[in-house]
């Protein structure tokens, strides 16, 4: 971190003082996830950049999808806005189907046809009914938080998105942290040492300290080491003994300490339900309108009132709900009950369940053009149910199952009064299920703590949680069997080869690695997005969303060579036939170029590539060329610099990087 942010405080300092476009700048280096990291500091710094195909912020396709949710709740009448969301998270087959079928003038509106057109039962009606539920809950959610962290969790924990983690997919096998004393413990120690500035030890067990550390330095941060034997342990610094603590222990206790703070989002709101005189939606009348207002997930009002309606009320509504037209001749009409009700939901979100199906339309249809209509937000609870429980989402056996009384179903008051008490239960489930699927950037590292131990001594969770995090640690993606390789040796631990063995195998590493799985992009997708997240706090949330927004913007990848508004990131194999007036070579040592591997086993032609490599990067610079090195990155060492060396740029290994250093090694190529 401290050497993407030096190279672009030069970078910055640089333009100021030239006549220079963004252009004309260029970041190079061997391996996209240091241009990740070097992008997320360019866009922090509020610098445009292009990335290499495929590589910028919006084409992850988690981070498309927050964002595209994150537009939704900023400009929630916003048709374009809201057909962008729809084009991202449904299939191209069922998008064709849509615009075929209809000519709405919007493709919700299509969607929404469609919908209502399909046959009951009809799959694809499903889909497009949940993304239309979804779009309308998007802005009672955005009401629903004040920190943009955890409005992306929320969002996240939705079954929308493109795709769910390992861990949300087995959510039901897992074990909430909250409900493991000794994880509970746990994270209260290291919260409180990394909170407070003290150091963390981890005590050596035979190569598991490598990955408990790394486990602990993504999860509660501060400093985190390992015990040696002449350590100088200050009082207030807290030393996790080998053997104590499982690692899936340690997981959960991090886990906690991720959600800590985090609270149902429907503290406060309104819950209401409609009596009709028959089920249809464009032409039914209200009989019964009841609400509660919730404070705290506490009843603490209720409004309640019959409804003469304007057309006769079917028999079969009324052996449902039991109000007959002589029962309603002699109360208001709806015009004349909306002010009271209006009132009564203030500035409150508007909760129903099942209510885009049928009480929001309905409500809608009939409070259209009198005062505050179209300032209400609503919430329909039905795609959080289905999203949280297995079987039926109707809301008495919700109540059923949650052992909620559900007073006289189908009366609006009792109606509305069981779906707060069931509601509550679900926000509870939401967190349980938050907190089980939290860090899943770190399972890499869990998967390898429990490759450490013997598999006879692994309980289910942990078997299961082993085989969830096989393409996080032995995939492409991850570094995690790159520095237990590098670390491994002096810690006295199992090879890495046999770690592969233990995880199934050298030919399942090579077939994970080939197939690229979703929950193997998961975890690296997530870890950019908290990165960005983290560096996009403001006042507001508002103000947050808007941050994150503009920053995303600034990064793009289009195909082309290069933009003269935008820094180029590009890996070193794809600059040839380039230019730029500036160029940096970022990781300029020998665990990048030419690879710790290489140089340990002599393999004279791959360090001979990576020569060549640098040399094509190097020459890419017209007037000024800088090269970086840091001792270690990632965590671990990288070797000293070989290539520096050679050319004589650095006499011997890298000093350590801090934040108020210079470039570790600069070559500045003359002025044309």
């Amino acid at each position: 971190r401290e050497e993407a942010e030096w190279i672009v405080d030069d970078l910055g300092r640089d333009h100021a003082r030239s006549s220079l476009g963004w252009g004309d700048y260029a970041l190079l280096y061997r391996y996209h996830r240091v241009g990740q990291q070097l992008e997320t500091r360019l866009v922090e710094a509020g610098i445009p950049c292009r990335t290499a195909r495929g590589q910028a912020l919006g084409e992850d396709n988690l981070i498309a999808y927050v964002v595209a949710s994150l537009r939704v709740i900023r400009s929630p009448d916003d048709p374009i806005v809201a057909d962008a969301f729809v084009e991202l998270v449904l299939p191209k087959s069922l998008l064709f189907q849509v615009r075929t079928a209809t000519s709405a003038p919007t493709l919700v509106d299509g969607l929404r046809a469609f919908a209502k057109a399909a046959r009951r039962g009809d799959v694809d009606a499903r889909r497009a009914w949940r993304v239309v539920y979804h779009l309308e809950n998007l802005g009672a959610l955005g009401r629903g938080h004040d920190s943009l962290a955890r409005l992306v969790d929320e969002l996240l924990a939705q079954r929308l998105g493109p795709f769910r983690s390992p861990l949300e997919e087995r959510a039901d096998e897992l074990t909430d942290p909250l409900s493991l004393p000794a994880a509970v413990a746990l994270a209260g120690r290291l919260g409180e040492a990394a909170g407070s500035g003290h150091t963390i030890w981890i005590e050596p067990d035979g190569g598991l300290e490598i990955a408990l550390i790394r486990l602990i330095e993504g999860g509660a941060g501060g400093d985190v080491r390992r015990l040696p034997p002449d350590a100088r342990v200050r009082p207030g610094d807290f030393i996790l003994r080998a053997g104590l603590v499982r690692a899936l222990t340690v997981f959960k206790a991090l886990q906690l300490l991720h959600a800590d703070g985090a609270a149902d989002p429907f503290q406060d709101y309104v819950a209401f339900d409609l009596e009709t005189t028959d089920l249809d939606v464009s032409g039914c009348d209200v009989v019964e309108i009841a609400a509660v207002r919730i404070r705290g997930r506490v009843v603490v009002d209720r409004f309640e009132s019959r409804v003469r309606p304007t057309r006769p009320l079917h028999p079969e509504a009324s052996a449902v709900h039991g109000w007959y037209d002589q029962d309603l001749c002699d109360q208001p009409l709806f015009a004349d009950v909306w002010p009271e009700f209006r009132a009564f939901v203030g500035k409150d979100v508007l909760v129903a369940h099942n209510g885009q199906r049928f009480d929001i339309p309905v409500l809608r249809r009939l409070a259209a053009g009198l005062p505050g209509a179209d300032d209400l937000a609503f919430f329909d609870t039905l795609p959080l149910a289905r999203s949280l429980v297995d079987g039926s989402a109707r809301l008495a056996d919700l109540a059923d199952r949650f052992g909620v009384s559900a007073g006289r179903s189908h009366h609006a008051l009792d109606d509305a009064v069981t779906l707060a008490g069931v509601l509550a239960h679900l926000g509870d489930l939401k967190l349980a299920r938050a907190r089980k699927g939290a860090l899943v950037h770190l399972i890499g590292w869990l998967g390898l703590a429990l490759a450490l131990v013997p598999a006879e001594g692994l309980s289910p969770e942990e078997r299961l949680l082993r085989d969830l995090a096989l393409p996080a640690t032995l995939g492409r993606f991850s570094d995690c069997l790159e520095i237990y390789a590098a670390e491994s040796p002096a810690a006295v631990a199992p090879a890495v080869e046999e770690i592969v063995e233990r995880l199934g195998g050298a030919r399942l590493m090579e077939r994970i690695r080939t197939d690229r799985p979703v929950a193997e992009r998961y975890p690296a997708s997530v870890a950019r997005l908290s990165a960005l997240v983290d560096g996009s706090a403001a006042t507001t949330l508002d103000d947050s969303i808007d941050t994150l927004l503009d920053r995303v913007a600034l990064s793009k990848s289009d195909g082309v060579p290069s933009d003269p508004g935008r820094v180029s990131l590009l890996t070193l194999h794809s600059t040839k036939g380039l230019e730029f007036s500036r160029v940096y070579v970022v990781g300029v040592e020998d665990g990048q170029l030419p690879g710790l591997r290489e140089l340990d086993d002599d393999r004279i032609e791959e360090i001979r590539e990576s020569r060549r490599l640098l040399y094509v990067g190097m020459t890419r610079a017209k007037d000024r060329l800088v090269l970086t090195s840091v001792e270690r990155r990632e965590g671990r060492g990288t070797g000293g610099a070989l290539f520096l060396r050679e050319a004589g740029l650095e006499a011997g290994p890298a000093p350590v990087l801090d934040e108020s250093a210079a470039p570790l090694a600069v070559s500045e190529a003359a002025s044309a």
